[in-house]
């Protein structure tokens, strides 16, 4: 059976120590590789076989917020590919990871100077003067807003890069966590209509196996295993049976919640039966808004 904890960091004072302790515990256990393998496969024919079903030329890319839509709230699929709309919300976890980088080099002396540097150089970036440099996603937005507009973006980035910066005791953390980093990204054997985007805002080593922070956003979902074991498989699947995740901690900052879930088969195979369940919610919604759209 999963070991799974539940923690209330208003509970736990003081907090970065707490969930230091826990993102850093000794691994126990692990998943073999025959046992992976297994998985994968299976996994993989299951979801071949769903997305045959597709409306002709459409692909799914399954991340965390399509995951947790199918879970929650699946009469809202229909609109999640509308087209993308940026606000300082959707920016802020791309700049506060990129502010938090900076303090953990020690580049930046504080989440808010950090911020602000990094809106600077995104904001030089992304004007066009330099056709050699590559600009993140958000600059050429960023540049275009008025004063007030920027106000707001830097204020959702500062906010959410110092409860980052304050969850943890960074100098605990060796060797060097990686913060922010590529996403995981698994591609279905067997077709190409099917990847799986896994994330992670913190990656550090325990046990010579990886333990990853995710940050959420308001308060955790009733199946919050589900959420947590998401990137831990989409990790599995990509990268090998030797980075499976020891545990994932997830942070919800704004109402004081963690969740720990300890990473085993089990729990590997319990999110790979949600996943297949998400992805079966998801092909219906396609099949349905194509038959609108034709019909």
């Amino acid at each position: 059976m999963t070991e799974a904890v539940t923690t209330g960091m208003s509970l736990v004072l003081p907090r970065a120590r707490a969930l230091t302790d826990a993102l850093v515990a000794p691994a126990a256990g692990g998943v073999a590789a025959e046992e992976l393998r297994v998985l994968r496969e299976q996994l993989a024919g299951d979801l071949a076989a769903l997305v045959e079903e597709l409306p002709p030329g459409e692909r799914l890319r399954l991340d965390s917020f399509r995951f947790a839509l199918a879970r929650e709230h699946p009469e809202r699929l229909t609109s999640v590919d509308a087209p993308f709309v940026f606000s300082p919300a959707l920016c802020r976890r791309a700049v506060g990871l990129s502010a938090v980088a900076r303090c953990v080099r020690r580049w930046s002396p504080s989440p808010a100077v950090a911020v602000s540097e990094v809106l600077a150089a995104g904001a030089e970036d992304g004007d066009g003067s330099d056709p050699t440099s590559r600009p993140p996603w958000w600059a050429a937005w960023y540049g275009s807003l008025g004063r007030g507009a920027r106000a707001m973006v830097e204020a959702e980035a500062v906010t959410w890069a110092t409860q980052v910066w304050t969850a943890l005791e960074w100098d605990r953390l060796a060797p060097a966590p990686l913060v922010g980093g590529g996403d995981d990204w698994w591609d279905c054997p067997g077709t190409r209509a099917m990847t799986l985007r896994g994330q992670a805002d913190v990656r550090v080593r325990t046990g010579g196996r990886p333990a990853l922070l995710v940050v959420g956003g308001g308060v955790p979902a009733a199946d919050w295993r589900g959420a947590l074991g998401f990137p831990a498989l989409v990790c599995a699947l990509a990268r090998g049976e030797r980075s499976v995740p020891a545990r994932v901690v997830g942070l919800w900052p704004s109402s004081g919640q963690v969740r720990i879930l300890a990473v085993d088969t089990g729990a590997l195979v319990d999110t790979a039966t949600a996943v297949v369940c998400a992805v079966a919610t998801l092909v219906d919604a396609r099949i349905e808004a194509h038959a609108t759209r034709v019909g």
